[in-house]
């Protein structure tokens, strides 16, 4: 009897599962059946759930759990244990790690859990493919391997097991919408005893997968002028790699590009990015350096989407805090980057021509300085905001001959633990008004602005809403809001923290804010960043990613949008 997995985890596919399509039926094992259920949460027993009939291959999504039911003809006191295989290729044992948050690894494909039964829960004759006497089998359930079988030789029992198949994997690689996987039960000595399933993969419209990084900082979408939209993810939680999934049809459907060329440097925590010229300059902070990866756009001048380059050490302040790093765009082709140090922030200027230049040091008017954020104003004026661990949150003006202004203090009501290092949405700043806009949550969970006007006065604090903003659900130390101007109106949108619903509500120049709308509903949401995205039919739209309930782990980023403007 098998105690553990023998053969290696399968390649990771994210996998939803859908109705049952027609198509061919797999070759039974004598007479034995199986049939597979898109409903995870059916009970065992229940002739219910399924998305096919018997034998067919059904499609499933990348990234949605389902299960499949098999009768099967162990040796008496033996074990049965899944095997899978994509696109025809070898057999191997699936290993156990549930979804969306795997507690070790994120293979292809793994049983995972369900709440519809425990873990050898005896299962009834449901199937009925074969006419040997029966003998209760079990459900699994985040187990690779049943209970032992107590039938009888000649006998057949049926099994059920849970199984994801996921988009993205350890690898990092990646499942496709189109391939095929085979599953089949196999007993201690791995000779198949049942039938096998088959499966088609497909991926939902606007499905991303991945795993967001842990950053306040923007990451996306970032639209090329081609309409491209792109995205800074990681593969998996148990995989950091850093990846740029891009799409082409709207945020329909989402690939990454250029996966061998990645950067070497993980631990996506503090990860800030900007679009120059058709290419997406990634400020990247780890506990130890800064680097400058760059990933061209098809606008770029190389023509090429990929990385155009990675791992380029920028500085090494020493470990901070908290991870951040925020990079802005000048218009005269220059980037702002900066990033955490021991006790404060430092800042660095890089320009085509001469590389990154000496380092600044931003003073220290409260410890602990983190959770940065910066976007461009008027004339070439970089914007920068930033938390003390204190319970502050400051606000400063980069100049265009290189000087800073002096900090100032916006509020003094944050929260004070670690998770409150990110306090601060991304800035932003309305040309129409010449405002910049700083959101912060407030240590009692309210989403508060205030706006610095172009001569540096600061308009008092105004509460975006009287619902409670989420901080730092899946200890990502941001706060759950995004935020974007168009035609002199700001939008937002954030998470509640009781409900995890994510909401929307905008300020038209010179207004206050309005009623909030659920933007999102039925997901447990964590995360959320956007951008102002133009439509091919010239309509405008607020464009954003969010993560519909991972709790940290890997495959629940979906991307949205809400109309702006009508073409």
């Amino acid at each position: 009897m098998r105690t553990r997995p023998t053969g290696f985890a399968l390649l990771a596919l994210a996998v939803l599962l859908g109705a049952g399509c027609a198509a061919t039926r797999t070759a039974p094992r004598a007479d034995l059946e199986v049939r597979v259920r898109s409903d995870l949460g059916a009970p065992l027993n229940a002739d219910a759930g399924w998305a096919g009939d018997a034998g067919e291959m059904v499609t499933v999504l990348a990234d949605r759990p389902f299960r499949i039911r098999f009768e099967a003809t162990p040796p008496p006191g033996d074990d049965v244990w899944l095997q899978a295989r994509r696109n025809g290729g070898p057999w191997s044992d699936a290993e156990a790690h549930d979804f969306p948050y795997p507690e070790a690894a994120t293979p292809r494909v793994s049983v995972v859990s369900t709440d519809a039964y425990s873990h050898g829960a005896v299962t009834t004759d449901r199937l009925g493919g074969s006419s040997r006497p029966f003998a209760a089998g079990a459900g699994l359930t985040l187990r690779a391997a049943s209970p032992a079988w107590t039938g009888a030789a000649g006998a057949h029992g049926e099994w059920e097991v849970p199984v994801v198949i996921r988009r993205y994997a350890d690898g990092p690689v990646a499942n496709e919408a189109g391939d095929r996987f085979t599953f089949r039960l196999v007993d201690g000595a791995g000779r198949a005893v049942s039938a096998e399933a088959a499966v088609a993969l497909a991926i939902a419209p606007g499905h991303l997968g991945g795993t967001f990084v842990e950053t306040p900082a923007r990451i996306g979408p970032f639209q090329a002028a081609t309409g491209d939209l792109h995205v800074i993810l990681e593969p998996t939680e148990t995989d950091n790699a850093m990846m740029v999934v891009a799409s082409d049809d709207g945020g329909a459907t989402w690939r990454e590009v250029d996966g061998p060329n990645r950067p070497a440097a993980d631990d996506l925590e503090g990860v800030g990015a900007a679009l120059l010229g058709g290419t997406i300059h990634v400020l990247h902070q780890t506990s130890d350096a800064v680097w400058h990866h760059a990933f061209d756009t098809a606008d770029a001048a190389s023509g090429t989407a990929g990385w155009s380059q990675t791992d380029v050490l920028v500085a090494e302040p020493g470990e901070p805090p908290t991870q951040t790093a925020a990079l802005v765009a000048r218009p005269d082709g220059t980037l702002v980057g900066v990033y955490g140090a021991p006790t404060n922030l430092r800042l660095k200027t890089w320009s085509p021509e001469a590389g990154w230049g000496e380092e600044q040091a931003i003073g220290a008017p409260a410890p602990s300085l983190s959770g940065v954020q910066a976007v461009l104003g008027a004339g070439g004026e970089v914007h920068i905001a930033f938390t003390g661990s204190d319970g502050t949150a400051w606000h400063l003006r980069l100049r265009p001959d290189g000087t800073l202004t002096e900090p100032q203090r916006l509020a003094g009501d944050l929260g004070t633990a670690e998770a409150d290092a990110g306090a601060i949405a991304p800035l932003v700043f309305v040309p129409e008004t010449g405002e910049t806009s700083v959101l912060y949550r407030t240590a009692d969970g309210v989403l508060t602005e205030r706006r610095v006007r172009p001569g540096g006065s600061v308009t008092p604090p105004e509460a975006v809403s009287d619902r409670d903003v989420a901080q730092s659900p899946i200890d990502s130390e941001q706060v759950a809001a995004d935020a974007v101007a168009h035609d002199g109106a700001v939008h937002v949108l954030f998470v509640q923290e009781q409900t995890g619903r994510l909401y929307r509500a905008s300020r038209p120049a010179g207004g206050a804010w309005g009623s909030e709308e659920v933007a999102q509903a039925g997901a447990n949401v964590q995360w959320v960043r956007g951008a102002v995205v133009r439509r091919a039919d010239g309509s405008v739209v607020y464009g954003y990613v969010y993560d519909a309930g991972s709790n940290g782990g890997t495959g629940m980023n979906r991307y949205g949008e809400i109309v702006l403007q009508e073409p």
